[in-house]
């Protein structure tokens, strides 16, 4: 007998078997069954806007403060002797790249921070934000280390306000072609930026789309800074600053919560899940409940 004969009544034998099974199935009269369905939301980017936190005269206040930390930077930075210039490499920056000034200030303020009552102030309110984030996002409280009661070691908690280590918060200024290259803010869960002082040729905010650099994703979300706006977002995501053209200053200060800043990237962690279910019915159900309507 010819081999491929027999290879094509086993291939009819199994096609008649599987067109038998569904027929079975769809001419069924008495099954009923559920379908479900889920719907994950991952690797989301929540950005929050919050405006009105500061009147006016508290924004003045805290810009005066950044701005004269800033101009004593200066002097530092102009005298060889008291300079900490902060190591360049030739192949990412040059001794002119003004994004390094940024860098230098925020080493600076280090060694010279801002008003502790300021920063305490912003702080507070920063806080408050984040957990107003948390919440319009549906996200449990920002987990977060702290000395235990007994002090010496870290344990994990949540609620309440941390502690503002050192540097959580400092203050940025940018004028005269000063910008700030795209990063991150590790070890992080959010990063948020009080704008102070804005002129009109302010330098945006700019949010690097997360699923990576590949069309068509390769866009980027700019935000015009507003004098009084906060603006949060997840430490992990991926922005910069453009720069500020004119002589009058950009300021501002920034700040960053505490925490784990694995759950915005973490494949494990669904960010929001819905689920559904409804009822099927049997083919001649269908056809019923048609001719019904049809009646």
């Amino acid at each position: 007998m010819n081999p491929n004969n027999n290879y094509a009544i086993m291939r009819y034998a199994i096609q008649i078997s599987v067109l038998t099974f569904l027929y079975l199935l769809l001419t069924a009269t008495s099954v009923k069954w559920n379908a479900t369905g889920k719907m994950e939301l991952l690797w989301a980017t929540p950005v929050v806007q919050y405006h009105g936190l500061f009147s006016e005269e508290q924004l003045a206040l805290f810009a005066k403060e950044v701005q004269d930390s800033f101009a004593d930077f200066l002097k530092e930075r102009a005298d060889p002797n008291r300079r900490r210039g902060i190591k360049q490499n030739d192949y990412t920056s040059t001794p002119a790249d003004k994004d390094k000034l940024n860098e230098e200030f925020y080493n600076y303020q280090a060694r010279n921070p801002i008003s502790q009552a300021t920063l305490d102030t912003i702080w507070q309110a920063f806080v408050f934000a984040c957990n107003k984030y948390a919440t319009e996002v549906g996200m449990p409280p920002f987990d977060y280390q702290r000395e235990t009661a007994q002090g010496g070691s870290l344990e994990w908690t949540k609620g309440g306000v941390p502690r503002r280590g050192k540097q959580y918060c400092w203050g940025s200024v940018q004028s005269s072609g000063v910008h700030h290259d795209t990063h991150t803010h590790m070890g992080s869960a959010v990063a948020g930026t009080l704008y102070l002082s804005v002129p009109e040729d302010g330098g945006a905010l700019f949010l690097v789309d997360p699923r990576g650099p590949m069309p068509p994703f390769q866009w980027s979300y700019r935000i015009a800074p507003k004098q009084g706006n906060l603006v949060i977002f997840p430490a992990t995501l991926p922005h910069g600053v453009h720069s500020t053209s004119g002589t009058e200053p950009r300021v501002s200060i920034s700040c960053n919560h505490p925490g784990d800043w694995q759950r915005f990237v973490n494949s494990k962690t669904v960010f929001k899940e819905t689920t559904w279910s409804h009822e099927m019915m049997s083919r001649d159900e269908g056809e019923k409940t048609r001719k019904q309507k049809v009646k």
